[in-house]
């Protein structure tokens, strides 16, 4: 399969020093909610990158759910392969891509766990049937469809439903952003936001 001829021409926006806010997390939102004005699918969703104990990468799409305290909030289950990455090796990353609006953000950071009382309220604000999936599957286990849906329906029927022990929420606390903004001619916009040791935003433009 040779796609070397596949190419888009990016054309839509610019990114120039003088107009950026001094904060990335300003950016972020300005981006975000520009995405969502261009009607990208699932602004929200970011690829979540870790590291296993035998350091292999992985990486996997979730969905952001909340910015607190200047920190990125997801969940998942604690058991889950992410799970056991990120107890192993806390440091992370996230991209996020808006393809319609021809914009990157990679952001870089360690997670810490929010309390349970954070998941339990979260959990319960959830449609039911996620929470159901949520108490049915032992994440990342091998396990057959047949006997999935079982587990589900029979939490379902039982009706007590309650936040897992093992689901919660992580706070990733972000040290580095990339804002990426496509280019003509592959000429492409990247700014940096690198948080030096004086707890100080440094901002710079690196070669695309």
């Amino acid at each position: 399969m040779n796609l070397s001829d596949w190419r888009t021409e990016y054309d839509k926006y610019n990114l120039h020093e003088e107009n950026l806010p001094s904060l990335p997390l300003d950016l972020f939102r300005l981006w975000f909610d520009k995405a969502v004005e261009d009607l990208n699918p699932e602004p929200n969703a970011f690829i979540l990158s870790t590291v296993s104990a035998d350091l292999q990468p992985k990486s996997r799409v979730v969905l952001l759910k909340e910015i607190e305290a200047a920190k990125f909030v997801f969940y998942t289950n604690y058991s889950s392969q992410k799970g056991q990455d990120l107890q192993t090796n806390p440091k992370t990353s996230m991209l996020f891509f808006f393809p319609f609006s021809q914009r990157q953000i990679r952001i870089e950071g360690k997670v810490s766990k929010l309390s349970r009382e954070k998941a339990v309220e979260y959990f319960a604000s959830r449609p039911v049937e996620s929470q159901v999936s949520a108490m049915a599957s032992s994440q990342s286990r091998i396990v057959k469809r047949e006997a999935l849906i079982e587990k589900a329906a029979e939490l379902r029927n039982a009706g007590n439903i309650v936040c897992p022990e093992d689901w919660g929420g992580y706070a990733i606390e972000p040290h580095y952003f990339e804002f990426w903004q496509g280019q003509p001619g592959r000429l492409h916009d990247r700014i940096i936001y690198n948080l030096d040791p004086h707890s100080h935003w440094e901002q710079y433009r690196i070669a695309p």
